[in-house]
C-alpha cells in the first residue's frame, strides 16, 4: 500500500468525522471555546466489540490445559507466570501497534516485512503455518477426547453382549468424525455462514470457567468435598507441593504452555486497522498528512486501553480456571481438564453442558484454523513456481512470452490479501474482524476457479487437514501440542518479532531499544530450553496421561 492510497483510505475515513466538526463550528462562541478546551483531553472511546474481537483472538482451546501448567508449576509460580505473560502480551501488543503506525500497513506479515526485510518475512510464514496447523491439531485430539467421553457416557453401547465394544477405539472416532464433519468444513472456501458462531469461542471459555469454579468448590479436593472427605489433615509437605514447582523442568515445560494461551499478536493489526474514534477526538484538521498520523494517533491511544482491558479479562479467566481446575484434581489434573470431569460416570449436568459448548466452538473454529495455513502454503508452492518459472525464463533463447507471464503472476501474488490467524488460535473462533477478511480473500482465489485450481484447493486441505489428523492421533496429549506450539511459533510471533520491530524503530532515531533486546534474547532461550524440555518430556514420557478418568 502506497503513501497516496494510505492518504485516501485514512482521508475517507476522515471525511464524516471533520463534516460533524464543520457543522459544529457554527455555535456561539462560548460553546464553542468550551468544545476545543474539552475534546483535547477527553479519552477516545471505542466500541466494546474490539475488547470482545481481542479476546476471541486470545481466549482459547489453550485454557484447557492451564490446570495441568498450574500443577507443575505449584500455584504461587503458575501466578506469577500468568501475571508476567499477560504483562509481556501487552508491551507485545503495543509495539506491533507503534510499528503499525511507523509503517503504516496493517497485516503482521506487511509490518514485519518493511521494518525487518523478506527474510524474517518467510520465517513468520513458516511460524504462521505450523501455528494454525499445530492449533488444528490440538483441537482434533480435543474433540477425540470429548468424543471418547460422550460415547462411554451411553450406557447400552457398552453393554457385554454388544458389538460396539469389539469394534471401538478412540482413533476410529476421531477418523470417523473428521471424514464427516471436519473434512467438508475444511474445504469450505466460503465460510461466511460460520461467522454467526464467532463469538462461541469467548462464551463457551467463559462458561467452562464459571463451571469449573463451581465444581472446584462444590467437588474439589482442596475446598469441597473432597477435602471433607479426607482422613488426615494436609501434611506441610502435601501443601508445599501445592504451592511449588515439581522441579526445574517441569517448570520449563509449562511456560509454553501459557505463552501459547496468550498468543493473539497476528490480529492486533486488524483489530487496530477497524477502529473508528469518536469525532470529538479529531483536533488537527490543517491538511491531509496530519490528518492520516492524527487518525492512527487516536487509535493508537484506543487500542492500548482496548488491549489493557482484554488482556486483563483473558488474565482473569485463565487465573480462575488454572488455579479452582488444579486445586480441584491436584495430583490427579490432566493435561486436559475436560477429562478429569468424567461426565461419562459422573453425568453431571454442568460440566456435560460446559464440555459441549467446548465440543461445538472447536469444531466451528476447526476451519477457521485450516483457512489461513491453506493461503499460507499456497503462497509458498505458487512463489516456488515463480522461481522456477524465472530459471527457466533465464535458460530460454526466447524469453519474452515467458516473462510476461511470469511478470503477471508476480503482481497477482503481490495483489492477494494475506490472512491473519485465529487463532488461538488461540481462541477456538475467529472474531468478525478475522472473519471479515476471509471471504473477501476466497472469492478472488476461487470464484471462477479452474478444475486445477479446484484440485490444488482439495489437495492441500487434505494435506493439511490430514496431517492433523495423523498428528492428533499419534500425539500423547493435548499439552504435548500447547507445549511445542508456545516453545516454537508463539515464541518467534510473541516475543522475537516484536522485539526486532522495537530495534528496527528505534534504529532509525538513532538509538537502540532494551525493551527489544530483552524480547529477542528472551525469546530466543525461552523458545530453544522451552522446547527441549517439551522434547525431553515426549522421549522419557515425562507427560500426563491424557485418556485416563479419575474418579474422586
Amino acid at each position: 500500500m502506497d503513501s497516496t492510497t494510505l492518504r485516501q483510505r485514512e482521508r475517507a475515513d476522515l471525511e464524516p468525522l471533520l463534516h460533524e466538526e464543520g457543522n459544529n463550528a457554527g455555535d456561539d462562541d462560548e460553546s464553542h471555546h468550551h468544545h476545543e478546551d474539552t475534546k483535547a483531553t477527553r479519552c477516545p472511546n471505542f466500541s466494546p466489540g474490539s475488547i470482545s474481537n481481542l479476546c476471541s483472538a486470545t481466549l482459547g482451546a489453550g485454557a484447557l490445559s492451564l490446570p495441568y501448567a498450574i500443577s507443575m508449576t505449584g500455584i504461587i509460580f503458575g501466578v506469577v507466570f500468568l501475571l508476567l505473560s499477560a504483562y509481556l502480551t501487552i508491551i507485545s501488543i503495543n509495539i506491533i501497534i507503534e510499528a503499525c503506525v511507523v509503517t503504516q500497513q496493517f497485516k503482521f506479515e506487511d509490518v514485519s516485512k518493511r521494518l525487518v526485510g523478506s527474510h524474517m518475512s518467510i520465517a513468520l510464514e513458516a511460524s504462521l503455518l505450523v501455528f494454525c496447523f499445530g492449533t488444528a491439531v490440538a483441537y482434533i485430539v480435543a474433540v477425540g477426547d470429548i468424543l471418547d467421553q460422550g460415547l462411554h457416557s451411553i450406557a447400552f453401547l457398552w453393554e457385554p453382549d454388544s458389538k460396539f465394544v469389539s469394534i471401538y477405539s478412540r482413533e476410529r472416532v476421531m477418523i470417523l468424525f473428521w471424514t464427516v464433519m471436519l473434512l467438508p468444513l475444511s474445504l469450505q472456501t466460503k465460510l461466511k455462514r460460520l461467522e454467526k458462531f464467532s463469538s462461541l469461542g469467548v462464551l463457551s471459555i467463559i462458561f467452562l470457567v464459571i463451571a469449573a469454579v463451581i465444581h472446584s468448590i462444590i467437588h474439589g479436593d482442596v475446598i469441597g468435598s473432597g477435602a471433607n472427605s479426607q482422613e488426615e489433615a494436609a501434611t506441610s509437605a502435601e501443601v508445599n507441593s501445592l504451592l511449588w514447582p515439581k522441579s526445574f523442568v517441569s517448570m520449563l515445560q509449562a511456560f509454553p504452555i501459557i505463552i501459547f494461551a496468550f498468543s493473539c499478536q497476528v490480529n492486533v493489526c486488524q483489530i487496530y486497522e477497524e477502529l473508528k474514534p469518536a469525532s470529538s477526538s479529531i483536533t488537527d484538521t490543517s491538511d491531509d498528512e496530519p490528518n492520516v498520523m492524527t487518525l492512527l494517533k487516536l487509535k493508537q491511544q484506543m487500542m492500548k486501553q482496548i488491549t489493557r482491558n482484554g488482556i486483563i479479562l483473558c488474565t482473569t479467566l485463565y487465573l480462575l480456571i488454572g488455579v479452582f481446575g488444579f486445586l480441584d484434581f491436584t495430583k490427579t489434573t490432566t493435561d486436559d481438564i475436560l477429562i478429569n470431569y468424567c461426565i461419562q460416570v459422573t453425568h453431571d449436568a454442568l460440566m456435560t453442558a460446559a464440555t459441549f459448548s467446548v465440543f461445538l466452538a472447536v469444531v466451528v473454529a476447526f476451519p477457521f484454523n485450516i483457512l489461513p495455513a491453506r493461503v499460507t502454503l499456497k503462497l509458498i508452492f505458487d512463489r516456488l513456481k515463480t522461481k522456477r518459472r524465472r530459471g527457466l525464463c533465464s535458460k530460454a533463447t526466447n524469453c519474452f512470452c515467458l516473462d510476461r507471464g511470469l511478470r503477471i503472476d508476480e503482481d497477482s501474488n503481490s495483489q492477494r490479501t494475506s490472512v491473519s490467524l485465529e487463532i488461538d488460535a488461540g481462541s477456538p473462533t475467529q472474531s468478525d474482524a478475522r472473519g471479515s477478511s476471509i471471504e473477501p480473500l476466497l472469492d478472488d482465489q476461487f470464484s471462477g476457479q479452474s478444475s486445477s485450481s479446484l484440485v490444488e484447493h482439495v489437495l492441500i486441505t487434505l494435506l493439511l487437514s490430514g496431517g492433523a489428523l495423523i498428528v492428533a492421533i499419534l500425539v500423547p496429549g493435548i499439552s504435548i501440542v500447547f507445549g511445542l506450539m508456545g516453545g516454537t511459533a508463539a515464541s518467534i510471533i510473541s516475543f522475537i518479532l516484536p522485539g526486532m520491530f522495537a530495534q528496527k524503530m528505534k534504529e532509525r532515531n538513532g538509538s537502540t531499544s532494551r525493551v527489544g533486546k530483552v524480547f529477542v534474547w528472551g525469546g530466543l532461550v525461552i523458545g530453544i530450553l522451552t522446547t527441549g524440555t517439551t522434547l525431553y518430556g515426549i522421549f522419557n514420557n515425562d507427560i500426563a496421561d491424557g485418556n485416563t478418568c479419575t474418579l474422586k
